[in-house]
């Protein structure tokens, strides 16, 4: 029973503070300002995520870019070694290999 008289008097005081609201703040004036600033900040939060998402493509260009210089290095130093250590066949002479015997 105290409960649902403290539960009353909540409900009745809050209705009055509202009802006595609009008298000292205009409700318009305060909804249009804070629909206004979450405009302002998802504004803001979409150009903060498309500078993070520029910022991750620049990181993914240089590591492709260093990725491909690496491997290219590679592919040199190995096509140089193979073609300084291997002997070279001349077309005439070909290399005969003997069949493979069939099991």
């Amino acid at each position: 029973m105290l409960e649902g008289l403290l539960l009353l008097a909540l409900g009745s005081g809050l209705l009055a503070f509202l009802s006595w609201l609009p008298q000292k703040v205009d409700a318009m004036v305060v909804v249009s300002e804070a629909i206004a600033d979450l405009i302002r900040g998802l504004g803001q939060l979409l150009e903060a995520l498309l500078g993070l998402a520029a910022v991750i493509l620049i990181a993914m260009l240089l590591l492709a870019g260093l990725l491909a210089l690496v491997s290219g290095v590679f592919r040199l130093v190995k096509s140089f070694t193979r073609l300084i250590s291997s002997e070279r066949v001349k077309p005439s002479q070909r290399i005969h290999r003997r069949p493979r015997p069939r099991r």
